[in-house]
């Protein structure tokens, strides 16, 4: 088995959870014909280990969905930032117009 990503977290009473992603790479079987690579996800807790084993079809379609989400979530976001930059930019213009007419009123 080789690694190929370990991420760690801590949760509020800073324990540590982590996330690691390992493979098993292709090989021949006893009839000289290859055999499917594994990938392993483990997640462990300080109490616990659990493990996930993926096909690689199985990863590939996690790595499709991740890449979609990923991609939408980066719209959302980048939409949410456009629009709240022009909310900003509306209320500056607001403002500046009610002093504006607060100045007006004064002379």
């Amino acid at each position: 088995m080789r690694k190929a990503l370990r991420l760690a977290h801590f949760d509020k009473n800073k324990k540590p959870k982590v996330l690691e992603l390992g493979f098993d790479e292709v090989v021949k079987n006893s009839k000289g014909y290859p055999e499917e690579g594994t990938l392993l996800i483990s997640i462990q807790s300080e109490n616990s280990k659990a493990f996930f084993q993926l096909s690689t079809a199985e990863a590939a379609l996690l790595k499709e969905r991740l890449d979609y989400v990923l991609a939408l979530l980066s719209k959302q976001y980048i939409e949410t930032e456009e629009r709240t930059a022009k909310d900003r930019s509306n209320q500056s213009k607001e403002k500046t117009l009610d002093e504006e007419v607060e100045e007006d009123e004064k002379e």
